[in-house]
């Protein structure tokens, strides 16, 4: 009989190395605030166990993750402090990633997003296979973008196209990607896994102190204003959920 596993699980990979997976692979690894909370779990735990080096976050099965997950709750239209509530189970694990001392590896396939891809923007190091496309779908379905991306992109890729990227959305190939320096190793797509790991071996194999200090550090000074971004997402966000446009969105999708 095969075990069941939780929609987020961990499991030790050796060489210091603890895999995350997200596990709604029917969903395309959808997330939902239940996801959020144990992912933070997760990443507590292995940032407290002397014997983990490196975390590998990943999604099971196709996919890095779809998203959001737009089906979660009881069907009924949340309210504005509802959706704040649930926001800040998703923000919280962006804060996990970045306060962490152990350095995380997104590992990503298929497809990342919109939250999804900024859990890959948190995250220190990103393998990404070639046919992996990250879509930042926020203002596409009427609210703004979330968990950090608009602190964590502009940095990485300069305002102008941050705005175009946010404003319009698409996908945005793997390979484009590690050209504007968010993805570090692209791989073929049937190597993606062994390659993460010997990368995530390479990096467990380091001295441990110093690569945990210098995360922390540089994380402490990139972020000064990450928590301010996130406070804000909490109330901005909800409110946009009760716009004309937002509602016009959901109605499409419930099509």
């Amino acid at each position: 009989m095969t075990e069941e596993r939780a929609v987020v699980y961990a499991e030790d990979a050796g060489d210091g190395i603890r895999v995350i997976y997200l596990n709604q692979p029917q969903k395309k690894n959808a997330i939902s605030a239940e996801m959020m909370d144990i992912l933070t779990a997760q990443l507590q735990a292995a940032d407290a166990d002397d014997g983990v080096r490196v975390v590998v976050l990943r999604g099971v099965g196709e996919n890095f993750s779809s998203g959001g997950d737009l089906n979660q709750g009881d069907g009924g239209k949340p309210t504005p402090e509802q959706a704040r509530k649930t926001l800040r189970r998703y923000l919280n694990a962006v804060r996990t990633i970045r306060s962490i001392a152990k350095p995380v590896i997104a590992m990503v396939d298929g497809y990342a997003v919109g939250g999804a891809f900024a859990l890959t923007l948190a995250s220190d190091l990103v393998c990404a296979s070639e046919r992996a496309q990250f879509v930042p779908a926020f203002c596409q379905i009427g609210i703004i973008p979330e968990m950090g991306m608009m602190k964590m992109l502009p940095e990485l890729v300069g305002p102008q196209r941050a705005k175009e990227l946010l404003f319009i959305g698409g996908k945005i190939p793997a390979v484009q990607m590690r050209d504007w320096g968010l993805v570090n190793r692209l791989f073929a797509d049937g190597e993606l896994e062994a390659q993460t790991m010997a990368f995530a071996q390479q990096l467990s194999a380091m001295p441990d102190a110093s690569i945990q200090i210098t995360k922390t550090m540089m994380n402490a000074l990139s972020d000064e204003a990450l928590g301010a971004c996130l406070e804000a997402e909490s109330t901005a966000s909800p409110f946009c959920t009760t716009t004309t446009a937002y509602a016009k969105t959901m109605e499409r999708f419930a099509k």
